[in-house]
Order: structure tokens, then C-alpha cells, then sequence
């Protein structure tokens, strides 16, 4: 999926995606030229807010409503998988900050990884991985308590930002339960589809290789060991229109 060599008038894509609770559809303005996967995964961040926001209205007219609130932050202690784009995009984000701030998300993340690879954790989680592996992988991590680096005050510092995965986990149980994540009372939100998922997927067709999920307080390390990759430049409409399609229902 070579950038294209084609002119610069921005162009229209057509979305039409099915999903549980109806279709979505509407076109969407496509930037010329070529595109990093980072930016893929901001601008499908938008898109992800619709799709969820369909999955908490269909829970509301069903009577359960969202709990999670600032100040809860039990979530923030999980693995939090980010696929290859986000991980280039929260690397993005920290890149952009000023610098004392930057300084001290540094510290948090470095703290954070030190502490996964004493505890071997690291070696695991950089590897592909199917979701029975992962739901291990998760409680594993939950068990060493390391928060999120952004995480202050219990809620999250940088919450417009935050990855799809941060975006789909929520619940209708009270918040109270989440402090064990392999609990049966937890009753998440369902949601349409993993933008997680689907970005890897697509990183995974793009640059080769199997779907990655890596942990966000090893977001930084990965990106920085893979930074050239991320600098690489995709034709914006092919990376956008295949992205939608994996977004949509398997075929039968």
C-alpha cells in the first residue's frame, strides 16, 4: 500500500458500516497524500466515539447506563493493548508535550518499564497473541498494580487522547467491582468492534508479520525500537477504506 503519487485535491470515502445496533454511514474527507499509521489511528478516533456512542444509547434505552467517572481509575492499572498505530500515536502525544511535562511522563514510563521487565512481563507481552492468551496476560498485569503513566488523581491526564481501547472499556456495573477484572459481576458495555483489533489487523497487512497488542507503558519503548516503520508513509484513502472494512461484520 505505497503512498500515491496522485494530485492533492482532497477526496470523499464513503463509510458504510454495519454493526448490532444499525448501520453507520456518512463520507468522510480524506487527506491527500500520504498518511502515517499514527495518523490513521487519530483520525479513526472520531469514528470509534460514534460507534460507541451507538453502543451506550442501545444499553440506555435498555436501562443500563454507564458508570465509569473521573476518579475511578481501577481500568488504568489493566495492560491496556494498544495495537502498533496507537502505540506511534500516544508516542506522538508525549513527544508533543511541554518539557517539564514531558520530563515527568518520561519518568512514569521508564518506572513502569523497569518494573515490567523484573518481572519478566515484558519478553510476553510484545507478542502476538489470541484473546484467551491475552485475557491471561491482562490478569497477569492487573496483579502488579503498575498504573498508567498518565494517570493522576485517578483519572486520565490525557483523556482526549486516550487509545480506543481506553475509549470501549466501559460498564453499567458499579465501579466499585473493577478492582477485580476477572470478576463475573463486572458487566461491560458491548461495543460494535474493536478499533484496537482492527488497527492491528491493518498494521499487520501493511508492514507484514502476525497482529501485535502492546501494552501502553511499553508503548514508548516499542515505538522508539520501531520508529523508522512509523515514519512510513501510506496512501491515505487505501489505509482509511481497508480500516473500514475490517471494521465491518465478518462475511459469512
Amino acid at each position: 500500500m505505497p503512498e500515491s503519487q496522485g494530485g492533492n485535491a482532497p477526496k470523499a470515502l464513503r463509510i458504510d458500516v454495519r454493526t448490532p445496533f444499525g448501520r453507520l454511514q456518512g463520507n468522510l474527507a480524506v487527506p491527500p497524500g500520504g498518511m502515517r499509521l499514527s495518523e490513521l489511528a487519530w483520525n479513526a478516533m472520531a469514528f470509534d466515539e460514534r460507534l460507541i456512542g451507538m453502543a451506550v444509547k442501545s444499553e440506555a434505552d435498555a436501562g443500563r447506563h454507564v458508570s465509569c467517572r473521573a476518579g475511578c481509575g481501577a481500568c488504568c492499572r489493566q495492560a491496556v493493548p494498544l495495537s502498533p498505530a496507537e502505540a506511534w500515536m500516544i508516542a506522538d502525544v508525549v513527544a508533543a508535550m511541554p518539557p517539564d511535562r514531558h520530563a515527568e511522563v518520561l519518568a512514569r514510563f521508564a518506572a513502569a518499564r523497569d518494573r515490567l521487565h523484573t518481572a519478566g512481563f515484558a519478553d510476553r507481552s510484545l507478542t502476538s497473541a489470541d484473546d484467551e492468551q491475552m485475557s491471561v496476560l491482562g490478569l497477569d498485569y492487573f496483579r502488579l498494580g503498575i498504573a498508567c503513566p498518565f494517570l493522576e488523581a485517578e483519572s486520565c491526564s490525557i483523556h482526549p487522547n486516550r487509545p480506543s481501547a481506553c475509549r470501549e472499556y466501559l460498564v453499567s456495573s458499579p465501579a466499585e467491582l473493577c478492582s477485580d477484572p476477572a470478576s463475573s459481576a463486572i458487566v461491560p458495555i458491548p461495543t460494535a468492534a474493536s478499533l484496537t483489533d482492527a488497527l492491528s489487523r491493518l498494521c499487520a497487512m501493511v508492514m507484514g508479520g502476525e497482529p501485535q497488542a502492546i501494552p501502553m507503558t511499553l508503548a514508548l519503548e516499542w515505538a522508539a525500537a520501531n520508529r523508522e516503520a512509523g515514519q512510513t508513509r501510506y496512501d491515505a484513502g487505501q489505509l482509511m477504506g481497508t480500516l473500514f472494512d475490517l471494521l465491518g461484520p465478518e462475511p459469512e
